[in-house]
């Protein structure tokens, strides 16, 4: 009987798994990803379209998630330089949450445990940070104008 079990299991393992394999054929719409292990020719291509998660709790991994997936939905800026969601948790308050652009401050709220509209928040949250990273693109592309001294600083 012993054997018999053995025999069974082994069998059971042992039998074939298929599964369905999509046909690629040469006009089809796939485009070739590069798998390169080469370091970028830029720093810029390291962090451009980052979104850092430095969040501590559940709910601040929430928002983070919720805030990425509503970004990316809007068709927010992708070359800003690096995003930080950084959240500061207390006992009392619940949670004051951070959204920095190159370690400065451009957005912060704070979010109660208790609070149901973090979906809602994350959201206008990621609307405002676009609007203003595309503000602040405009604001550099003037601010060369500005200047008196048209060349920029050597040192």
């Amino acid at each position: 009987m012993k054997y018999l079990g053995r025999l069974l299991l082994l069998a059971a393992f042992s039998a074939p798994v298929y599964c369905q394999v999509p046909d690629v054929h040469e006009g089809s719409k796939l485009a070739a990803q590069s798998t390169s292990d080469a370091p970028p020719r830029l720093e810029s291509d390291l962090i451009d379209g980052l979104i850092l998660n430095r969040a501590m709790t559940r709910v601040g991994h929430r928002f983070y998630r919720e805030f990425v997936a509503a970004y990316r939905d809007i068709g927010g800026m992708t070359e800003h330089g690096g995003l930080s969601i950084v959240e500061l948790a207390t006992a009392r308050s619940g949670s004051k949450i951070s959204v920095l652009h190159n370690r400065k401050p451009i957005f912060v709220t704070v979010v109660s445990p208790a609070s149901r509209q973090l979906d809602k928040l994350a959201e206008q949250v990621a609307r405002r940070v676009d609007s203003i990273l595309k503000q602040n693109k405009k604001q550099a592309s003037w601010a060369q104008w500005l200047d008196p001294d048209l060349a920029p600083d050597e040192f």
